[in-house]
């Protein structure tokens, strides 16, 4: 992805970013080369084939993968540099993610679970920070679940409360891993509004992995990935919905089909 001309600060920048597993007695590059910049009030969708590398370079990124080579940078830190201890630590401060598959805590409460970030790295919840929560709660219409546990919550709440305890730190950056891969389309599209919402009224830089055009489009950018790589890079202002976005994702998915 080309760096776009703003003064918005850089929130991911990946430069040379390249995984490689052994495969018998060969290697397999599930991302190669990766260069891709996110800039502050960036929302970016990661599309590609099962087994193109977004889901290996979403966690590259996250720095829940360490690379074979090249670098990662988060808010101009190369996370690279760092132990594994500060590693979580700085993950745990600055960056939120939030998964297909929830990873809640099956005997914390919805509210238990949102506040376990900020209570693991030692901070004091004051009424103050509980106040602003709780205003954040009432937006992500889970106010009503918070006493509830996890396996007495929908999907679609499981993935709210996912996404509060993602943003309660409030993190330099939003990572998300096909984030509505168990939900219903109502559901879906309830969260790609809220992500829509958070990086249009915050400024939330936003990368976010998925398959489906009727998610992606909600983001600013596409970028397309095949074979680690990068075979495309577009604005979805260009389209009216979902339906053209697909097209021009099939297009890409022709045009490098016969390799990189």
């Amino acid at each position: 992805m080309t760096e776009q001309e703003t003064d918005a600060p850089v929130a991911v920048k990946t430069t040379g970013l390249t995984k490689v597993y052994p495969r018998g007695n060969a290697t397999f590059e599930a991302v190669s080369r990766l260069d891709l910049t996110l800039n502050g009030g960036d929302f970016v969708a990661v599309m590609g084939a099962s087994g193109s590398g977004k889901s290996t370079a979403l966690h590259l990124i996250a720095g829940l993968t360490r690379p074979t080579s090249g670098e990662v940078e988060i808010e101009g830190r190369k996370i690279s540099k760092m132990s594994d201890r500060e590693l979580t630590i700085f993950r745990r401060r600055r960056m939120g993610i939030v998964f297909q598959s929830y990873n809640l805590i099956p005997h914390l409460t919805a509210e238990e679970n949102i506040l376990f970030p900020l209570r693991a790295d030692g901070r004091r919840i004051d009424a103050s920070t509980t106040e602003k929560l709780r205003a954040f709660w009432r937006e992500l219409d889970i106010e009503e679940q918070l006493g509830q546990y996890p396996d007495s919550l929908s999907g679609g709440q499981q993935q709210r409360v996912a996404l509060a305890r993602a943003l309660c730190a409030d993190p330099a950056v939003l990572l998300a891993d096909e984030p509505t891969g168990n939900l219903d389309w109502t559901s879906s599209q309830n969260v790609c509004q809220t992500l829509a919402k958070l990086n249009r009224e915050e400024g939330r830089a936003i990368l976010l992995v998925t398959h489906e055009p009727a998610v992606a489009v909600w983001a600013k950018r596409v970028v397309v990935l095949r074979d680690g790589r990068i075979a495309g890079d577009f604005a979805t202002r260009d389209f009216e919905d979902a339906a053209e976005l697909a097209a021009r994702y099939q297009e890409i998915a022709r045009e490098t089909s016969g390799g990189n």
